[in-house]
């Protein structure tokens, strides 16, 4: 009688690790973790977990026009955030005035609803540096659960940070 009992709980164990293996698995291919790190100490400031192909906005003032401006990620893959397109309603200091050709891509320029939007076909990034903005900018990044972070609340303005994901495994193995 013990045998079988022995052989039963055998396979409840088996079966255990299985359902872990697998759940392991789909959360490792599917989500990954968004980090916020100060580029002169490495300290991690933020941490959030998102699924791939989640999209975020970087939203912020523009410091000539003073006006809002919107540049929306997406995470492409494991290691990799991507720049969707971005939209502001004028002109200033190193924003596009139309269609942009570059090395692998070209932009669209679509004036929409009040706003001019470019949409990137592949601007993608291992990392995304930041300036956090002193005075006007005030830097946020808006997830598509709706919470809002600014840099403000993290580190202090004129720091230099970089956003980025890295495969939900690792990260947790690196703490």
């Amino acid at each position: 009688m013990s045998t079988g009992n022995g052989a039963h709980y055998l396979n409840i164990i088996i079966s255990i690790i299985l359902i872990f293996v697998i759940i392991t698995i789909y959360l490792s291919n599917n989500y990954v973790v968004f980090q916020i790190r100060k580029y002169e100490t490495g300290e991690i400031v933020f941490k959030k977990v998102l699924k791939i192909d989640e999209t975020f906005t970087l939203e912020y003032i523009h410091s000539v026009t003073a006006q809002p401006v919107f540049e929306v990620f997406f995470v492409k893959d494991k290691n990799t955030l991507a720049l969707k397109e971005m939209r502001y309603d004028s002109f200033g200091a190193n924003l596009p005035v139309g269609p942009e050709k570059l090395r692998n891509e070209e932009t669209k320029f679509i004036p929409e609803d009040g706003y001019y939007k470019i949409l990137y076909e592949d601007r993608s990034f291992d990392k995304v540096p930041l300036r956090v903005g002193q005075v006007i900018a005030d830097h946020t990044l808006v997830f598509a659960d709706g919470e809002r972070i600014r840099f403000l609340s993290l580190v202090t303005g004129g720091e230099y940070v970089e956003f980025y994901v890295l495969p939900l495994l690792k990260a947790l193995v690196k703490g």
